[in-house]
């Protein structure tokens, strides 16, 4: 009986970079996926949800206090965006690689540089 072969976590992340490095589509043009391997489903994921972080810390960022730690078990790297104006916090759990991906955008980049315990996480 043939093993079924593992998707390794690095076959997740090339699938995430693959996703992340393609242009964004345009209002008219819908992008449907239609992943039947699990590994592609939680790329697809993670995309979308380093893409809404994105879109949290730059927008409003006059209303926003951004801060960054490391998780306890010190594997995680701890995003919490709080908003002053409504008073709520998104809090995000990112591995390095999720963390990685998400500087690679310049303007995320720069706005992160400026969080407290930047130097502890990065």
């Amino acid at each position: 009986m043939p093993r079924k072969k593992r998707n390794k976590p690095e076959n997740l992340y090339i699938i995430v970079e693959r996703l992340r490095s393609t242009p964004k589509p345009t209002s008219k043009q819908k992008q449907a996926y239609n992943f039947s391997d699990p590994t592609a489903l939680r790329a697809l994921r993670i995309h979308r949800h380093l893409r809404a972080l994105e879109t949290d810390i730059l927008e409003d960022r006059d209303k926003k206090k951004i801060s960054l730690s490391r998780a306890e078990d010190d594997s995680r790297i701890v995003l919490c965006i709080r908003n002053e104006e409504i008073h709520c916090s998104r809090v995000a759990y990112l591995t390095p690689q999720e963390f990685t991906m998400l500087r690679r955008n310049r303007r995320v980049a720069n706005v992160l540089r400026k969080c407290p315990a930047w130097k502890d996480v990065a």
